[in-house]
């Protein structure tokens, strides 16, 4: 599970039937202090995100298919949640 910007839509006419009815966004990984990290993905909506949200991402074996009921979903990321705040405190390190 990690956080993400949702950074734009995905849009495909030929796809797999696990992803019928479904909005893809594009995510990118965010760092502890909000930067964009990584490489971009594809995740499947499960909470009405949209461009430029802030949310939740979780990729596990298994997540897609117990939520959506259907049986061997190709889905690897799925947006389980949107974030409202992060609020981390930093500490200095001492030397």
């Amino acid at each position: 599970m990690y956080i993400a910007k949702v950074i734009g839509k995905a849009v495909s006419i030929v796809k797999h039937a696990a992803y019928e009815n479904r909005t893809l966004l594009l995510v990118q990984p965010l760092s502890v202090k909000s930067e964009l990290v990584r490489t971009p993905t594809i995740a499947v909506d499960y909470v009405g995100a949209g461009e430029g949200d802030t949310v939740i991402v979780g990729a596990g074996p298994g997540v897609a298919q117990e939520v959506f009921g259907v049986e061997d979903a190709p889905i690897r990321e799925l947006i389980m949640g949107i974030v409202d705040t992060v609020d981390i405190t930093f500490q200095e390190e001492e030397e």
